[in-house]
């Protein structure tokens, strides 16, 4: 039985092939982007700060995929500065502690693999602050000490001095750099430390506090003009942000928030990725163009607001795109530069080229519940390991091995596997602190 994609009108997606150019030169060949996904496959069995969040032949077997899949853009997951605050058992980590010939070299076979195909190679950066945990279990089920849980970032992480953060992120750019990567983003959503800066609740009493815009937005400025004193825009390194909604929706105004990404767009940024919302009702309800909708519609308002005050900065829209149409309609519309795939990049890594070239008009159609957050976080994360298990040479297609989720049958079997994992992870700790992926064995392969 053949994948099922949504149901979707055919269109011409001209559009979607068309370049975006970045203000220090760069280009992407589309608007097409695999967005920051967790990959949850870096080695975490060795626990020392030397050795874990090191890529391994995983990775590069799995963006090989992503990189002759058609994107324009690629994204890593998200990648830890600081190795004893990680966001998430099994990510990566860049940071001067695990530096290395060795850990250099595997990113730069990393970022070879990316750009196989010529897309641009962007690696996510991030710092969860007090969402940091202290130990966390590998796959064969020991448990490891990062920290003892009683430094400031933790426990009032507003009080971190911004000399280290700047400097972690500075040192990871420029590394990053070196190994042939085409830029950085820095994850400023979701509340993470980065995040914490711009919102109500930063309580800091020096440059970078207090109740006006201007000061709490003061430090993603200056992140950014010490990243270009290291690794300037001339030489075509791209920098951004990634944004989430949701954390402005209590404490920016409408007009704040288009003063703030103006000031992004003046600093120099060169894309912001946003994320928030559900992209195929945002586009329905912007074509409607009825203002009662807009306004209870705070991703549409949000996501519009930054589109007008964003001139020279891409912007990058993630977060439930299902058919090509929407995506046509999003650009045309000015809603959006460009088109951001997670988890349905995890189901077909090959999925840009099938939607540029007319092979398909949508994305999969997966028959989890659209409630169930988990059970297809961890369907992507299966999906993942299992595109790491091969290099590309050795398969026919991108997607050979990946079960079919838009199955009735196989998605529920999944779904009772994944129920029992998650109360398996629940009762080691945090889900986010066990440093491996559910076992499944598919009905259909």
């Amino acid at each position: 039985m053949p994948h099922q994609r949504y149901n979707a009108e055919c269109v011409d997606t001209k559009v979607l092939t068309e370049h975006i150019h970045f203000r220090n030169g760069r280009v992407a060949l589309n608007r097409l982007m695999k967005s920051p996904m967790s990959e949850k496959i870096y080695n975490w069995e060795d626990p020392h700060e030397t050795k874990r969040g090191v890529p391994n032949a995983g990775l590069v077997n799995l963006y090989e995929k992503w990189g002759f899949g058609g994107f324009g853009i690629i994204f890593t997951g998200n990648l830890a500065i600081d190795p004893k605050h990680p966001y998430e058992a099994g990510q990566g980590i860049v940071s001067k502690e695990n530096d290395s010939p060795v850990m250099r070299d595997w990113y730069a076979k990393m970022a070879r693999a990316m750009k196989a195909n010529h897309a641009l190679a962007i690696a996510q950066l991030n710092h969860p602050g007090a969402w940091a945990f202290t130990e966390y279990t590998d796959g064969s089920g020991k448990k490891h000490i990062i920290s003892d849980g009683a430094d400031d970032i933790l426990n009032a992480p507003m009080s971190v001095v911004k000399s280290e953060l700047i400097d972690r992120v500075v040192y990871a750019a420029k590394l990053l750099s070196n190994c042939g990567f085409d830029g950085i983003e820095i994850a400023s959503a979701f509340g993470n430390l980065f995040c914490q800066f711009l919102g109500n609740n930063n309580k800091r009493t020096d440059e970078y506090g207090g109740a006006t815009l201007v000061t709490r937005t003061k430090f993603h400025i200056d992140m950014l003009n010490a990243i270009r004193r290291e690794v300037p825009a001339a030489g075509g390194f791209l920098v951004g942000l990634k944004l989430n909604s949701a954390d402005f929706q209590n404490n920016f105004t409408n007009d704040e928030v288009y003063r703030f990404c103006e000031i992004l767009d003046e600093a120099g940024y060169d894309f912001v990725e946003l994320t928030g919302g559900q992209m195929e009702q945002c586009v329905q309800e912007a074509q409607q163009r009825a203002s009662t909708i807009a306004r209870e519609n705070y991703f549409l308002q949000f996501i519009e607001t930054v589109a007008k005050a964003l001139r020279k900065t891409v912007v990058y829209i993630t977060g439930g795109w299902q058919t090509a149409s929407g995506m046509v309609n999003a650009v045309k519309l000015n809603i959006t530069q460009g088109v951001g795939f997670a988890r349905a990049a995890a189901n077909e890594p090959d999925l840009p080229r099938k939607l540029l070239s007319g092979v398909a008009h949508a994305t999969l159609d997966n028959k989890f519940s659209p409630a169930d957050y988990f059970t297809s976080k961890h369907a992507a994360h299966f999906q993942i390991k299992t595109m790491a298990g091969r290099s590309i040479n050795d398969v026919v297609r991108p997607t050979d091995g990946l079960p079919d989720f838009t199955d009735e049958k196989e998605a529920k079997h999944f779904a009772e596997k994944a129920a029992e994992y998650m109360k398996f992870v629940a009762a080691d700790g945090k889900p986010d602190t066990f440093a491996e992926v559910i076992k499944y064995t598919p009905i259909h392969s």
